[in-house]
């Protein structure tokens, strides 16, 4: 019996974070009088709910991604990937500047930022992933299936954003860090890595947005120099990312899919 009350409580706590989290999309809360900086706030506090919901329900899932993150190396070009989403070319050749420059403003982004992160980040990678990952074969070709199909889920999420050339050039290019991001599931088996890269990927390509697109500065360039270094770094990194996964062992997807809940293996 007390069980059985512990599971409705449970269900019912999901289902209003996730009530909450969809409603405070419409609200306009004033938590402080900066404008920036309620925005900020806004956000935060929206994906904070959501992140709560999505935590709950892998727990229900029993789902368990927050364990000691393993195989620390492999972050290594997933960060610098991250690190090269900010247009270094265009920032040393003075063509952006920040118009919020405050300790406040840095944290309050930066905030922002993760919060985004980890909320996407366990919905695609901690609940969708899981599911695909059950739902196909338990060999490899169902790893593949489900590293490919749940990339693709995270780039099409994006067409919400609404149609247009931008939003389907952020459709492509967000397979491809869907892909990182899964990459990073795939190796360190911890959805704070994922955030974090997530974040860190986030903070160095919207830094320099305008406060209307929650970014700090007047605008991001992307000029010729910018654009050769993220292609660059982009390949290299794809290349090195798909043959980590074509040579992903056994051991590797048995470990992986005990955390995603998932004991059968083929």
């Amino acid at each position: 019996m007390k069980k059985r009350i512990g599971n409705i409580v449970e269900i019912a706590v999901i289902l209003i974070l996730c009530g909450v989290t969809i409603l405070l999309d419409f609200l306009k809360i004033t938590y402080v009088e900066n404008e920036l900086w309620n925005k900020f706030l806004s956000k935060i506090v929206q994906q904070g709910s959501g992140i709560l919901a999505v935590i709950l329900l892998m727990r229900r899932l029993k789902i368990k991604l927050f364990g000691i993150p393993q195989q620390w190396l492999y972050l290594i070009p997933c960060l610098i990937v991250a690190i090269d989403n900010f247009q270094w070319s265009s920032f040393l050749s003075g063509r952006m500047e920040l118009v919020h420059n405050s300790p406040v403003d840095f944290l309050l982004f930066g905030g922002y930022c993760l919060s985004v992160g980890m909320f996407e980040e366990c919905i695609f990678r901690g609940i969708i992933f899981s599911v695909l990952a059950g739902w196909f074969s338990k060999d490899k070709r169902g790893l593949w299936q489900t590293y490919i199909l749940s990339s693709l889920i995270f780039a099409a999420a994006h067409l919400l954003n609404g149609f247009s050339l931008g939003t389907i050039m952020q459709v492509g290019y967000t397979f491809l860090t869907g892909g990182l991001f899964g990459f990073v599931l795939l190796k360190n088996k911890n959805l704070l890595c994922c955030g974090f890269v997530h974040a860190l990927y986030n903070f160095c390509g919207l830094l320099f947005e305008t406060s209307a697109r929650m970014g700090l500065g007047n605008g991001v360039v992307f000029d010729v120099g910018t654009v050769i270094t993220m292609t660059i770094v982009s390949v290299l990194a794809g290349l090195f990312v798909l043959h980590s996964v074509y040579r992903y062992s056994d051991e590797e997807r048995g470990i992986l899919y005990k955390k995603l809940g998932i004991s059968e293996m083929k």
